[in-house]
């Protein structure tokens, strides 16, 4: 009863006109450091070129700590200057920064762990120190070298997946007889060395964002890996109770909250994914989990968090990291390629509708090596392309009406060719084998369309520059 009435819900949400206030300049943002840092700089320059063909505006980078860092698996620091710039072998990052800026493409780096051994304020191996309460002090010289190192960069996230258990620990503490949540009080002490590393350093009038959040919480396993859900992540991050009021007292206490300065940021990031990256936005998730579905709770959690002057009011979304498993080769998580390229363009419509989400993403190119990684790529390892590659250059999602059908579309390459460009709409009646035009078209800034075409059909699709969109049969 719960599922179908979200179904319902779902699809009355899609068939609504197009709000006044959607978005009419959403970027794409892309990221891949498989084939942006890690595949040297043949790979990185192939990339790059794809990317400013299907027009993405921001690559964003997951800046490894300790994969620069010297020494990063001695649980003593060595001597050196860690805010020196020079003291970190960064020729692959220059490279990524120097090529996406000749493509016309900024970059949003994110420096985040796992750290270097000898910067974890915990005591144990060195693999277990590396994500283990990282030192805000070491973290700060980190971000103030990349700070330097990158003058030309004006977009920030600090840290990635704060409230997963795999890039941050402990993610709970125990106190007394219970568990309080922990990451948020780790997490908060970083963003405020990160933000002081940046504004001191030239990058005052930058973007700079929190959270970088997962989607999905959980609520088995042990504590200290127990990934929190993002508003319970948010809640304790602000220092709120349940119902957005300023946590007081002993509740205060133990989560660091007995003071609170402002949080200095300029926006909020947030990764949407479904769960597994392979099920559609209709599937159940836990009330306080946030899939692109329910990206209301992050806005109220935010207006919440503005509203007792924990940061500024009306903070824009950022959505940095997303993407849809496919089938193959993911026989466990994966949906069918079809479904990938469907539910990529549905994601860029229900979030072109929402005007505080300021971009997309797509997390990745190519599918990773390791099965049990993430296989989102719109091209397999191989390179050979997936449905998903076209769709992600030509998005489409027709609503159909009673007697008309609502056709929106992107045209992503404009925002690259910087001039307009016109396009065709098509649709194949039920029964038909001839696609018939339902008109031509104009499109400029980031390639948006949203048309109410006076016709109802099967399949519908978009042809600009020898491109064609998927064959899309309209949503309901």
């Amino acid at each position: 009863m719960r599922r179908t009435l979200l179904i319902l819900m779902l699809a009355a949400f899609l068939a609504a006109p197009a709000a006044a206030h959607a978005s009419r300049s959403q970027e794409s943002l892309f990221e891949d450091e498989t084939q942006l840092l890690y595949s040297g700089p043949d790979r990185q320059s192939q990339t790059l070129d794809e990317l400013q063909a299907l027009g993405v505006d921001v690559i964003r980078a997951n800046v490894l700590w300790t994969r620069y860092a010297p020494s990063p698996r001695s649980k003593k620091k060595p001597s050196f200057d860690a805010s020196d710039p020079n003291a970190y072998p960064l020729g692959e990052v220059d490279d990524l920064v120097a090529g996406a800026a000749a493509r016309g493409m900024q970059v949003q780096l994110t420096p985040t762990g796992p750290g270097p051994a000898w910067a974890s304020g915990c005591s144990g191996s060195a693999t277990a120190r590396r994500i283990c309460k990282p030192k805000p002090a070491e973290y700060k010289q980190f971000v103030t070298a990349l700070a330097r190192r990158y003058p030309s960069v004006h977009r920030w996230s600090i840290w990635n997946e704060p409230n997963q258990g795999g890039w941050l620990t402990p993610q709970w503490r125990r106190v007394g007889r219970r568990h309080v949540p922990y990451s948020p009080w780790i997490y908060r002490n970083l963003v405020r060395a990160a933000t002081a590393a940046l504004r001191a350093n030239g990058h005052a009038g930058d973007a700079i964002l929190l959270g970088e959040t997962a989607p999905i919480g959980r609520t088995s396993g042990s504590y200290t890996t127990r990934s929190l859900s993002p508003v319970a992540f948010y809640r304790d991050l602000f220092c709120l109770d349940s119902k957005g009021r300023r946590l007081r007292g002993s509740a205060a206490r133990v989560r660091g909250c007995a003071s609170f300065k402002r949080l200095d940021v300029t926006g909020v990031a947030h990764h949407p994914y479904t769960r597994g990256a392979g099920q559609s936005f209709a599937r159940r998730v836990g009330s306080g989990d946030i899939t692109l579905a329910q990206i209301g709770r992050l806005s109220l959690w935010i207006n919440r968090a503005a509203h007792q002057r924990r940061i500024s009011g009306r903070l824009p979304i950022y959505l940095t990291e997303f993407g849809v498993q496919t089938n193959p080769p993911d026989r466990f998580a994966g949906t069918s390629l079809g479904n990938q390229a469907k539910w990529i363009n549905q994601a860029d419509f229900m979030a072109w509708r929402n005007s505080r989400i300021r971009s997309v993403a797509q997390y990745q190119m190519r599918d990773d090596r390791s099965s049990g990684a993430f296989q989102t790529g719109l091209r397999f390892l191989s390179g050979r392309a997936k449905p998903a590659l076209g769709a992600y250059r030509l998005p489409i999602w027709p609503v159909q009406g009673r007697r008309s059908t609502k056709v929106w579309l992107q045209v992503r390459p404009t925002s690259r060719v910087g001039t307009p460009q016109k396009l065709t709409i098509q649709y194949l009646s039920r029964g038909s084998r001839k696609w018939r035009s339902a008109g031509t078209y104009t499109v400029s800034g980031r390639g948006f369309l949203y048309r109410t075409i006076k016709r109802r059909a099967a399949y519908w699709r978009a042809v600009w520059n020898g491109h064609t969109s998927r064959k899309a049969a309209p949503a309901r």
